[in-house]
């Protein structure tokens, strides 16, 4: 069956209208002789069928029946697309050489081959000619005796580079480039099989010239022993002459210490380096009480050692420790003792003298006519010194029901106001407040005519209303800067008449929390003061307001849980009976001084006791660190002694 035959049958099977049969066939008829695939025909075919449901199975069967327009894979399409690249290439590349050919031909530049080959067999003839030369030349004994020594000292670097263990350094450029100046081109260096007899006969004749000349050495020194002391001159001349010549190692001792030189020159003698194999040590012997001498010493440091402990722990439970520590901490009195002036300055005044020598008589009651008399004299009352100079009265709350009355009257008054000025037609009448539920009792009749048009009116007005109470609770709100200057008036307190201080003592301030509670709250209240951080214990000084005060104090006292913190560490114990010693916070005073004596609150870590009070004696206030540091100390020894 020819594939006319097929394509009608396929249109019969599927298509009902002769017109959509033929049409069809023509189609595929057509898309057969272009050659075109299974989406061409899909195309195609879909413009043709109107029906999708038909065009997709005459589709499916066209591509099973004809093999031209079977759905391809990706698989196969790829294949064939390489395929067909790798043939473009080829053809591409065949193109390209013989462009290249033809255009050296044109240009006259093609090579001979025959004159490529007798150039080969030159250069051929000429190395086997240079090899046969090499091996019929004949070998001297100084180019033998040349060899070895450049053998033997190179043999001599490298044994001196094991010893010294030298790892292998990488050459530069140049190095490589002289190294390579210095090395045979050519194989002639080498040992060739004639080169090797020659060296060997000559070491042979060597040996047996050296043991020849020992035989002769021992038969002259045995006859020169047996002559007179008279001839020993004459002896030491025959022994010398008859000694081999020095020359040729003194030659090679000087290339090997050349070589040397040249192989250390970059190798820095500041550096220590261990020889590879370990060195030769000597027996070294003990004297006797040695070791008795260093076990008595220890003994000795021991028996030191506890009875120091010994020392110290009775100082404390004598509190002679506690006493030491105060004095170190008590400055040294620099006040001097002032001399007894001859009339006090009070008296001065009244006795009008220098000294009390010269003191006025009872009879002498003139002089005292103008100032005594039986009045009594009433002094000018000063104002205290903490008090404000303007009075202070107590602020008075109204109740709630006072509060509701006066607003209720106050909203009254504006109310008949507003009426009277509407009566004078100084304002228009506000309109009706309709709300959903007054709807239909204000608009009356309005409301029943078009009750939608009413309803939006109403949504309106009460959209408006809205609007407009948002929009006056928006201007009474306070900017970000009203609300910081009111925030800072809030904690701002007025410290003119006296400042209140307060003194902290805590055992450790290591954890992080607890110390950023202590410095940041003390920022955030605008208080004053230092935190003086020692290995022993902690001292916070703040100064401020009462006010400000009271709550810093409840915050360290009360809020913060210094007892869950075990001293050393930076996090909150697990459980209350985990053994370490507890931290605490301790009021060490509180009262009022007359000015601040610090600018803001800063942090200070100090090493040792001195550093911490020098740190406060800045600022004038040093006694506040004697006073905390004497109590700790004062309690350390009453636990002691307790204990």
């Amino acid at each position: 069956m020819g594939k006319k035959e097929e394509i009608d049958e396929i249109c019969e099977r599927y298509l009902n209208r002769r017109e959509e049969r033929q049409r069809v066939a023509e189609c595929v008829d057509r898309c057969l002789r272009k050659g075109y695939d299974y989406d061409q025909l899909k195309d195609r075919l879909g413009d043709c069928v109107s029906d999708s449901h038909k065009a997709s199975k005459l589709i499916s069967a066209f591509s099973s029946s004809i093999s031209q327009f079977k759905k391809k894979s990706k698989f196969t399409e790829g294949n064939r697309d390489k395929e067909r690249d790798r043939k473009d290439e080829k053809k591409e590349k065949e193109s390209d050489r013989r462009d290249k050919e033809n255009k050296m031909d044109d240009d006259g530049m093609g090579i001979d081959k025959q004159e490529v080959k007798r150039i080969a067999q030159e250069m051929l003839a000429k190395k086997a000619k240079q090899e046969i030369d090499r091996k019929s030349r004949v070998v001297t004994e100084d180019e033998l005796r040349e060899k070895e020594l450049r053998y033997k000292a190179q043999q001599e670097i490298l044994d001196a580079k094991l010893r010294l263990n030298i790892p292998a350094v990488p050459l530069s450029a140049a190095q490589k480039e002289q190294l390579a100046k210095l090395q045979p081109k050519d194989r002639s260096a080498a040992l060739d099989p004639a080169e090797a007899l020659t060296y060997m006969n000559l070491s042979m004749n060597k040996k047996s010239r050296m043991e020849e000349l020992k035989a002769k050495l021992a038969k002259t020194s045995v006859a020169l022993s047996k002559l007179p002391a008279a001839s020993a001159m004459a002896a030491a001349k025959v022994e010398a002459a008859l000694a081999p010549p020095p020359a040729k190692k003194e030659k090679k001792e000087e290339i090997v210490a050349e070589e040397k030189k040249e192989e250390t020159e970059f190798v820095d003698p500041r550096l220590i380096l261990k020889s590879a194999s370990r060195g030769r040590r000597a027996i070294v012997f003990h004297e006797k009480g040695e070791f008795e001498q260093i076990a008595n010493k220890q003994r000795a440091k021991a028996k030191l050692e506890k009875l120091q402990q010994e020392i110290s722990k009775a100082a404390k439970q004598t509190g002679i420790s506690s006493a030491v520590k105060l004095a170190m901490v008590t400055p040294a009195g620099t006040s001097k003792v002032e001399m007894i002036p001859p009339i006090e300055w009070w008296d001065q005044v009244v006795i009008e003298a220098d000294d009390y020598d010269n003191l006025p008589t009872e009879e002498d009651a003139s002089r005292y006519d103008s100032t005594i008399s039986d009045l009594i004299e009433h002094p000018i009352k000063l104002q205290p010194p903490n008090e404000s100079l303007q009075p202070h009265y107590l602020r008075v709350y109204l109740t709630t029901k006072e509060r509701k009355k006066i607003r209720r009257q106050n909203r009254k008054e504006t109310l008949k106001e507003k009426q009277e000025k509407i009566r004078l037609g100084l304002e228009k009448p506000p309109e009706p407040k309709v709300k959903l539920s007054n709807l239909m009792r204000v608009l009356g009749n309005d409301a029943i005519q078009d009750p939608t048009k009413m309803e939006a009116h109403v949504r309106k007005q009460m959209m408006e209303r809205q609007k407009k109470h948002e929009k006056e609770n928006e201007e009474r709100k306070l900017t970000k800067e009203q609300k910081a200057a009111k925030k800072t008036k809030k904690l701002s307190e007025d410290v003119s008449l006296g400042v209140h201080v307060a003194v902290y003592r805590m055992k450790s301030l290591v954890h992080p929390a607890k110390r950023f509670k202590v410095e940041m709250n003390a920022k955030q209240l605008q208080m004053t003061g230092a935190v003086l951080m020692h290995k022993d214990m902690c001292v916070v000084v703040v100064e401020g307001g009462p006010k400000q005060q009271k709550f810093y104090k409840n915050l360290l006292l009360q809020r913060v849980k210094w007892e869950e913190e075990i001293i050393g560490e930076k996090k909150a114990a697990v459980d209350k009976d985990q053994p370490g010693e507890r931290n605490k916070c301790e009021l060490i005073w509180e009262g009022i001084v007359k000015k601040r004596a610090f600018r803001d609150l800063r942090v200070h870590t100090a090493t040792i006791e001195k550093q911490a009070r020098e740190i406060l004696e800045k600022h004038g206030v040093a006694n506040y660190w004697d006073m905390a540091y004497s109590t700790a100390i004062l309690l350390e020894g009453q636990n002691s002694l307790e204990v």
